[in-house]
C-alpha cells in the first residue's frame, strides 16, 4: 500500500472536479474531421497560454462576503438597486443554434412563451435551443461528433468520450478572445472566478469554451435540522464520528430512517466519507511525488469499511438505498420519512423553498475523530462549458457577447432578465422580495435551458429566508478550512476512456459488493490488483504529466 497522502499545497493552485471522471474526458480518435492530421486535445508539449484575468465586476455589495477560493456571496434580501452589466445588446437579429440539456419537459416556443421572447429581444438574436433530455445528451453529442454537423453554441460535459479531443479539431480557438487580458472585453466573463476555467481547462494549451459555473462545494449531507437533533442533542452538527453515528442510528426507527443516498455513482455516500477520513480527491501526492489514486490509499479502505458498518451493522439507510432515482429520495426527505441523505449546494437550494416552513433544510459538517483533519471533496465549480462553432471572428465577438451577458451577475439588471424572467409576468417583487408567479414554473432559464450555456458566479440568496443564506455562506467557510481541492480537474490524458470507465466501475462494483454484503473487503484487495495490472499506472504518469504541463512542477 502506498503512504498516505500529504496536503499538495507546493503544487500552487489546484483545480476542482465536477465528476470521478473529470480527469478521463479526453482519448484520442479522429473525431469529426476524418484526417490523420488530427490534433491531440494533451497540453504535454505545448505552451499553455494564460488563464483570463479574473476581473471582479462591480455591483450591489453582499452582506456575506465572497472568498475566491470557493465560498459565494450571500445577499440576505434582494439589492434594491440593480446595475447594468452590458452597454448594448449582444445581437443584431442573428439566428443562433444552441444545443443544450434539460431536466424537465419541453417548453413552448418564443411565440407563445414570454421569457424565451423576452430573451430574445434582450439578446437581440433569435435563439434557437435544440434541447435534449438529459439521459440523451452522451448519445445526441456523439452522433453530432460523428456527424461534424455543429451548431453555434454546443454545451458538453467532461465525461464524454473523446470530447476535448473533437474540441480542439472541431470547435472554435477562443484563446485570441478570453486569454489572459482579452477577457476584459466580456466584464461578465471576466467576472467569472478563476477555478472554473482552470476546471474547464486548457485543451493542447489554449482556450476553446466558456465555463458552466456552478458552486465549487462537493458533495455534503443534507439534514432535517429539528429530526437530526433530537436525536443527536447538544452534540448535533459539532459531533464526533460515534455521536455521529448514534444521532443516525437514533433518527431510524419505525418508518423512519437517518440517511439515504440516491442512485448514480454515489456509492451509498463512501466517496464523501473518504474525505473525512483523509482521503485525496480523486488524486494525491505520496511522498515520493507522485500521484495516487485515492482508491489506492488506506484512508479510502477505511472509508469503504466505515460504510458498510452503517449500512450492515448500524442499519441507518433507507432500504433499496443508492438504488433510489433522486427523485424519490427527495420525496422521503420532504415527507420526513428519511432525516437526512447526501446531495450538493445546489441541492440545498431547491430543497429550502420546496420544504418552505415545515422544518428546517440544514448543511452537515463532517465528524471529528476519523482522521487527525475531517474533510471535504471539493467540487471543480462548473457543470459543463459552452464551445463554439467556428466562424469570422465579427461573429465569434457576438456569440461571446451573448454568453457574457447570460452570465451576468446577481444584482444587475440582465441577471434579474435571465433568472427570474419579466416583472408582473414571472415575478412581482413584495416587500423588495422576489416572488415567482404560477407562469415562472413553466418559463424559467431551466425550462428555457440557458443556464447550460453558461452561468454567473453563484451567490446565496432566499427570498424571504435569509437564515438559510447564512447556513450555506457558514458552510462554504467552514469548508475552505478543511476542503481538499482535486489535483486533475481539467486535465487530459490520451488513456483509452473505456480503459477509465473500467477502472471507475471496478471500483464502484466493489464498494456496492462489500457495502451490500456480497463480498468482503477481499473485493477490495482484488479491485486493487486488477488496476495496478489493468493500465492504472500509465494513467497516473499521463495525469502528472499533464498536470506539469498546465501548472508547472
Amino acid at each position: 500500500m502506498t503512504t498516505g497522502p500529504t496536503r499538495p499545497t507546493r503544487r500552487g493552485f489546484l483545480r476542482g472536479s465536477a465528476a470521478v471522471t473529470a480527469a478521463v474526458a479526453g482519448a484520442p480518435a479522429l473525431v469529426g474531421c476524418g484526417t490523420s492530421t488530427a490534433r491531440s486535445a494533451a497540453n504535454v508539449g505545448t505552451d499553455p497560454v494564460p488563464w483570463p484575468t479574473h476581473i471582479p465586476l462591480a455591483g450591489p455589495e453582499p452582506d456575506l462576503p465572497p472568498d475566491p477560493r470557493g465560498v459565494d456571496a450571500g445577499f440576505l434580501r434582494y439589492p434594491d438597486r440593480l446595475t447594468s452589466a452590458t452597454a448594448e445588446r449582444p445581437g443584431n437579429g442573428e439566428r443562433i443554434t444552441a444545443l443544450v440539456e434539460s431536466y424537465e419537459s419541453p417548453p413552448r416556443g418564443p411565440d407563445r412563451n414570454r421569457y424565451w421572447a423576452a430573451l430574445n429581444e434582450a439578446l437581440g438574436v433569435d435563439l434557437d435551443l435544440q434541447i435534449v433530455p438529459s439521459a440523451n445528451l452522451g448519445h445526441k453529442i456523439a452522433t453530432l461528433m460523428a456527424s461534424g454537423d455543429m451548431p453555434d453554441l454546443l454545451m458538453i460535459r467532461n465525461w464524454m468520450p473523446r470530447i476535448a479531443d473533437y474540441v480542439v479539431n472541431e470547435a472554435a480557438d477562443l484563446s485570441e478572445h478570453l486569454a489572459g487580458d482579452a477577457v476584459a472585453d466580456y466584464p461578465s466573463l471576466a467576472n467569472l472566478p478563476t477555478y472554473a476555467w482552470q476546471d474547464m481547462g486548457l485543451m493542447a494549451g489554449r482556450i476553446h469554451g466558456v465555463p458552466i459555473v456552478r458552486p465549487r462545494t462537493g458533495s455534503t449531507i443534507i439534514a432535517n435540522r429539528e429530526a437530526l437533533t433530537e436525536a443527536a442533542g447538544d452534540a448535533y452538527n459539532a459531533w464526533d464520528a460515534d455521536a455521529f453515528v448514534a444521532a443516525l442510528r437514533a433518527a431510524t426507527g419505525g418508518n423512519h430512517y437517518g440517511f439515504g443516498v440516491p442512485e448514480g455513482g454515489w456509492a451509498f455516500g463512501a466517496p464523501t466519507f473518504a474525505g473525512w477520513f483523509g482521503a485525496p480527491n480523486l488524486y494525491g501526492i505520496d511522498d515520493s511525488g507522485a500521484f495516487v489514486r485515492a482508491e489506492l490509499t488506506e484512508e479510502y479502505r477505511a472509508a469503504v469499511e466505515f460504510t458498510a458498518r452503517l449500512h450492515l451493522a448500524e442499519k441507518v439507510y433507507y432500504p433499496g438505498t443508492a438504488t433510489l432515482p433522486t427523485t424519490t429520495l427527495k420525496s422521503l426527505f420532504f415527507n420526513g420519512t428519511v432525516r437526512s441523505h447526501l446531495d450538493n449546494l445546489s441541492g440545498y437550494q431547491t430543497e429550502v423553498p420546496t420544504v418552505g416552513d415545515a422544518f428546517t433544510v440544514d448543511l452537515l459538517r463532517p465528524p471529528t475523530g476519523l482522521a487527525p483533519r475531517p474533510a471535504t471533496h471539493f467540487g471543480g465549480g462548473t457543470y459543463g462549458a459552452a464551445i463554439l462553432k467556428p466562424a469570422p471572428p465579427a461573429r465569434i465577438r457576438m456569440l461571446l457577447r451573448l454568453l457574457n451577458y447570460l452570465a451576468s451577475p446577481f444584482g444587475t439588471r440582465e441577471h434579474q432578465l435571465v433568472n427570474y424572467g419579466l416583472e408582473g409576468v414571472h415575478f412581482t417583487l413584495e416587500d423588495g422580495e422576489i416572488v415567482p408567479t404560477e407562469l415562472a414554473s413553466t418559463e424559467n432559464p431551466s425550462v428555457v435551458p440557458v443556464k447550460y450555456l453558461t452561468a454567473p458566479p453563484p451567490v446565496h440568496y432566499f427570498p424571504g429566508n435569509p437564515d438559510a443564506a447564512r447556513r450555506a455562506h457558514a458552510h462554504q467557510v467552514a469548508e475552505m478550512e478543511y476542503g481538499i481541492p482535486p489535483l486533475t480537474s481539467g486535465l487530459v490524458v490520451r488513456e483509452s476512456r473505456l480503459t477509465q470507465q473500467k477502472h471507475v466501475n471496478l471500483f464502484f462494483d466493489a464498494i456496492m459488493a462489500i457495502v451490500q454484503g456480497r463480498d468482503s473487503m477481499r473485493r477490495w484487495d482484488e479491485a486493487i490488483r486488477t488496476w495496478r495490472t489493468d493500465g492504472g499506472d500509465r494513467v497516473d504518469a499521463e495525469l502528472q504529466a499533464e498536470y506539469e504541463a498546465v501548472h508547472g512542477r
